[in-house]
């Protein structure tokens, strides 16, 4: 499976589907595509590339890569509790 498009949704998409399939590396490029394209804005799909990629990494016991994920993952949630909460 190769990307065809450059639409984030669609990238983390094709690499839910590559992860279904047991092709952890390819999921990861997929992922990692659609985190390139994606802007500080979009926090939920960062979110969500951030957490499938940490689960691809952990799947070929590559830890220490599943832990930096994870963490941006929850840094981008925190940051969007923080913009939410700034709002009142």
């Amino acid at each position: 499976m190769t990307a065809t498009s450059n639409n984030p949704e669609e990238l983390r998409e094709q690499g839910n589907q590559a992860f279904k399939q047991g092709k952890f590396s390819e999921a990861i490029d997929r992922y990692t595509e659609a985190i390139n394209l994606l802007t500080d804005l979009q926090i939920i799909e960062l979110t969500k590339c951030y957490s499938n990629r940490s689960q691809c990494y952990i799947n070929l016991n590559q830890y220490e890569e599943a832990i930096e994920d994870a963490t941006r993952g929850i840094i981008s949630l925190i940051n969007l509790i923080l913009l939410y909460l700034n709002k009142f």
